[in-house]
């Protein structure tokens, strides 16, 4: 771990007095900071939420600064000092990657209230540490190819009573993009899927994504005529990480998509009592 000394320097001579007369307090170089109170990630996300909002820059009751020191806030008499004057602070190696500077905020009660002093409400880290968390919103916005729904038997009839056998790929869809403009890989997995077979019957949900004949386990047979169309819907789950990293963190939240079929007719299959195959008279009933 490699150490950095942050220093504030007022140079008290050069500065002039206030109108009232009164003199600036001298810094104490003593004083330490407050503790740090929240972590690498969720001042990132603090960070992220502040620049999002549509708030007018004037009317600001909060502000953030990334700086490797103190970002002195300036008066008519100068600078003046953050929380802390003198502060020795760890800076990691990170596996080759740039290090993220500490976060400082300043706050304010009202937009016409001075500013406070800078606080640094985080230390040195990691890019990964400050990655901030996907939400379930941005994961929504990624381009999730709609799950393949496959039906057996793959024909535009089916049997009344007769299992019609549905299933679709489970793979995992993977993204790049990026994230308070660092480089991210997403993966989407598909973790449950809702099957509607449109004749008004209680929608099946399952975890499996089912399975071609003979090893199906999604199938349903529909117990009257008609013509319907099955709508899978397909619930995915994600993680992400910083790009090069191997560390995975949970998205908050699921993406959904929706896939529906071709109309497909269910018809009743009749016995009839035949003296010939279909081979021997191909126009046979049911040949």
């Amino acid at each position: 771990m490699r150490v950095m000394a942050v220093a504030v320097v007022a140079v008290m001579a050069a500065l002039a007095p206030p109108p009232d007369g009164s003199m600036i307090d001298e810094i104490d170089a003593s004083a330490g900071h407050g503790a740090i109170d929240i972590l690498g990630r969720e001042a990132a996300g603090a960070e992220r939420d502040w620049k999002t909002a549509a708030e007018d820059p004037a009317a600001r009751l909060v502000e953030y600064m990334r700086s490797d020191q103190c970002p002195a806030l300036a008066t008519p008499w100068g600078p003046r000092p953050c929380s802390e004057a003198l502060a020795a602070l760890l800076v990691p190696e990170c596996d080759g990657l740039e290090p993220v500077p500490p976060l400082w905020r300043r706050t304010r009660t009202a937009a016409t209230e001075p500013w406070s002093e800078w606080d640094r409400i985080s230390e040195w880290s990691c890019p990964w540490d400050v990655v901030a968390p996907l939400t379930a919103e941005e994961f929504r916005r990624l381009p999730i190819t709609p799950s393949v729904l496959t039906i057996q038997p793959p024909r535009d009839e089916v049997f009344v009573n007769m299992p019609t056998i549905v299933y679709t790929d489970p793979g995992v869809q993977t993204f790049a993009t990026t994230l308070l403009g660092l480089p991210i890989e997403v993966e989407a997995t598909p973790a449950r899927f809702t099957w509607d077979f449109g004749d008004g019957s209680t929608p099946m949900v399952t975890t499996s994504p089912g399975h071609p004949y003979p090893d199906h386990d999604v199938a349903y047979p529909y117990p009257y005529e008609g013509t319907y169309t099955i709508t899978l819907t397909t619930e995915f789950t994600g993680r992400f990480r910083l790009a090069g990293t191997t560390t995975w963190l949970p998205v908050v939240g699921t993406a959904t998509t929706v896939t529906s079929s071709r109309p497909i007719t269910a018809v009743e299959h009749r016995t009839h009592l035949v003296s010939q195959d279909c081979i021997e008279n191909p126009a046979g009933p049911w040949c």
